[in-house]
């Protein structure tokens, strides 16, 4: 077993792959919705990486990255089987991947086919996912390439990537000078601690209400006699500086849970953001939501190849 991990398009994410897995994943690139492949060492070594992409049967565009933006490096290669060997020998520590392509520094951020209002909609979209914390890289780019619509300029994944980029390293740069634990640290404490204490906890869960409450018993946990969680518009709202609003409720296994029981979930929340050391701002009505104000939303990005 090779001593990465290995991200795709189409997931699911892979640790510790053999061989035989990560060749056979880096040829069969290409198709729609099965561009990219992205390899990172185990343990994690911030932004060291070798990635690849490629659109039908064009040429592979591969880089590497060991660290610093100055020491990201692309080339591109029309041999599929160079291009594993090349992932092969740099997933097993070896050093001839270095000299296999021309490697040239990377252009990683402009986007000479973009309007600039195009290119200004799309660094809005981005900036808001990075600040939640919750989205990796290439989950923001998707869903920059996602926020336009068919009559709209269209944005293209390879762009999405290169704006996101600019953006992604900005934010590592901000989050270096930030305390050692924030208010969204504080936020993970106590979900944490509520799920240690039989509710079913999720943050950034689902799209809105609806869907949440929809969704949230098939999370269920055997023992669990309630559930708490925000959804990504309040993961929106947090960012934007408007506090944190999060939803709670119990289970019944007949009929509807009882207000008590509603209630005593909600006691639960306020005390567990309490001893996070977060304001709990609630009335005791269990038909209301747990507004955590004030709030300063700074979580810390995932650790993923950019």
């Amino acid at each position: 077993m090779l001593a990465i991990s290995v991200k795709t398009e189409t997931g699911p994410d892979r640790a510790r792959p053999a061989e035989a897995e990560l060749a056979g994943l880096v040829r069969r690139i290409g198709a729609d919705d099965d561009h990219f492949v992205v390899v990172e060492r185990l343990p994690e070594q911030a932004q060291v990486f070798v990635q690849t992409w490629r659109d039908g049967d064009g040429p592979f565009s591969v880089e590497y990255r060991d660290g610093a933006p100055e020491r990201h490096f692309r080339a591109e290669s029309d041999d599929a089987e160079q291009v594993v060997g090349l992932f092969l020998d740099w997933a097993r520590g070896g050093a001839a991947w270095r000299t296999a392509l021309d490697w040239q520094p990377a252009d990683l951020y402009s986007t000479p086919g973009l309007d600039t209002k195009t290119r200004a909609a799309a660094e809005e979209r981005a900036r808001k996912d990075i600040c939640s914390g919750f989205w990796d890289f290439h989950e923001v780019a998707q869903g920059v390439c996602e926020a336009f619509g068919p009559e709209d300029p269209q944005v293209s994944l390879d762009e999405a990537r290169r704006i996101v980029g600019g953006l992604w390293e900005e934010r590592l740069a901000e989050q270096a000078e930030w305390p050692a634990v924030t208010d969204a640290d504080r936020v993970e404490q106590a979900f944490e601690a509520l799920d240690a204490r039989g509710l079913t906890a999720r943050m950034n869960f689902s799209c809105c209400s609806n869907c949440a409450l929809g969704e949230i018993a098939a999370e269920r946990g055997e023992g669990d006699r309630g559930f708490v969680f925000f959804h990504f518009q309040d993961t929106e709202s947090a960012v934007q500086g408007h506090g944190l609003s999060v939803r709670y409720g119990a289970y019944a296994d007949a009929g509807e849970a009882s207000a008590q029981d509603r209630a005593g979930v909600g006691r639960a929340v306020v005390a567990a953001f309490a001893e996070a050391g977060l304001p709990a701002q609630w009335d005791g009505d269990p038909d209301r939501v747990i507004e955590v104000a004030p709030l300063d939303w700074r979580r810390r990005l995932p650790r993923t190849g950019a």
